[in-house]
């Protein structure tokens, strides 16, 4: 049975003893400062756990008010910001791209001249991935009224990184970039930026609070830090608001968002909701299409079976916090695991706990606990 407990700064948590113990040590065995877990039906929260630090090493309690990275989840941001335009008939999912930006079309190479909002949402139109530190940026001019349009430009001149299948489309090649360009499309469309459109949608109109970049970027004190792999000494990395480290304003759309869990949980939530039918800020339908639109990967979040049941996967990281979302409409359940660590032994701490908050309420062992 859940107890509710008390958390800092007013929070509160609806705890199971038994899953607290078992997250502490994951923390410990993976070098996770801080955990947080948010479960939900479509109706109610289940459970909340907030365990851990701010900065590795200190005293600094995490809480519920704190910000937490979210990284490659807010390529779902931006498939809502879209789903909602194209409600409103202001854009279109087949929409060709250059038809959007008619000005590229003589620059572009001609392969992307029937890429579609659609095929760069599927990361099927071609484009480079960039996930890595090991491509190309192209020299902006800092005078530059849209950089992000810039790099569009410098993308769209390349040749494609991905070569076309039978259905027409590209080859699914995972590409943050893709989102850039989507970006460039759906700020058209809209006549606001990106940063505009997220603060509209995230804050304005469903009343949650956003900050795009690193959560201590905001306070060095009262926010989380994100941490990599160990250094020499055998220490994690904490990534402080002055590292040089931080996402290029390029490729922002892709996943420089923090959120606090409490409304993270509630965004994942309203997925889950139109999954079971339920209209709100966009119709059931476009929440069908964004999940269920395409199998394995759809409008920026993943899908798959489980034991028979249709599951929505959303996961982020930039490499020092990390975003886990689980979404299962049969079983009408949800839940949302973050952490403030993003190495690889943080993920696996990720997914042993996700595979926990599974096996609780669907009673079946995950088929993503791959290592154990």
């Amino acid at each position: 049975m859940a107890e509710v407990t008390s958390q800092p700064e007013g929070a509160f948590a609806l705890t199971d003893p038994a899953l607290s113990k078992r997250v502490e040590e994951v923390r410990e065995k993976y070098r996770i400062p801080a955990l947080v877990l948010l479960a939900m039906d479509s109706a109610r929260f289940e459970l909340i756990e907030v365990q851990g630090t701010r900065v590795a090493g200190t005293e600094n309690p995490v809480t519920l008010n704190d910000f937490f990275h979210i990284g490659s989840c807010g390529k779902s941001v931006l498939a809502v910001i879209a789903g909602k335009l194209v409600e409103q008939g202001k854009l279109r999912w087949d929409e060709r791209l250059l038809d959007r930006l008619p000005e590229y079309r003589e620059l572009s190479d001609p392969a992307y001249s029937d890429v579609t909002l659609e095929d760069l949402f599927l990361c099927r139109a071609g484009i480079a991935a960039y996930t890595s530190d090991q491509e190309v940026m192209p020299d902006i001019s800092p005078r530059s009224v849209d950089p992000r349009l810039d790099f569009a430009r410098f993308l769209l001149a390349k040749p494609p990184s991905s070569p076309h299948e039978k259905d027409g489309r590209f080859k699914h090649l995972y590409s943050n970039v893709s989102y850039t360009i989507a970006a460039c499309i759906i700020e058209r469309a809209a006549d606001a930026p990106w940063e505009e459109l997220v603060a509209q949608t995230l804050a304005r109109d469903l009343g949650y609070a956003v900050h795009i970049g690193w959560p201590n970027t905001l306070n060095a004190q009262y926010q989380p830090w994100g941490h990599g792999g160990v250094n020499a000494k055998d220490l994690l990395r904490p990534y402080g608001p002055e590292d040089p480290y931080a996402l290029s304003i390029l490729i922002a759309p892709a996943g420089d968002l923090s959120m606090k869990p409490l409304d993270y949980a509630k965004y994942v939530q309203t997925h889950l909701q139109g999954l079971r039918g339920r209209d709100g800020y966009l119709k059931a339908e476009t929440v069908r299409f964004i999940h269920y639109g395409h199998k394995g990967f759809s409008i920026g979040v993943g899908n798959g079976q489980y034991h028979g049941q249709q599951v929505s996967q959303f996961d982020g990281s930039a490499g020092t916090f990390y975003c886990h979302s689980i979404v299962v409409p049969d079983a009408d359940y949800a839940y949302v695991v973050m952490a403030n660590a993003g190495h690889p032994e943080a993920v696996k701490g990720v997914y042993e706990v996700s595979g926990e908050l599974m096996t609780r309420r669907i009673g079946k062992k995950p088929w993503w606990r791959f290592w154990r």
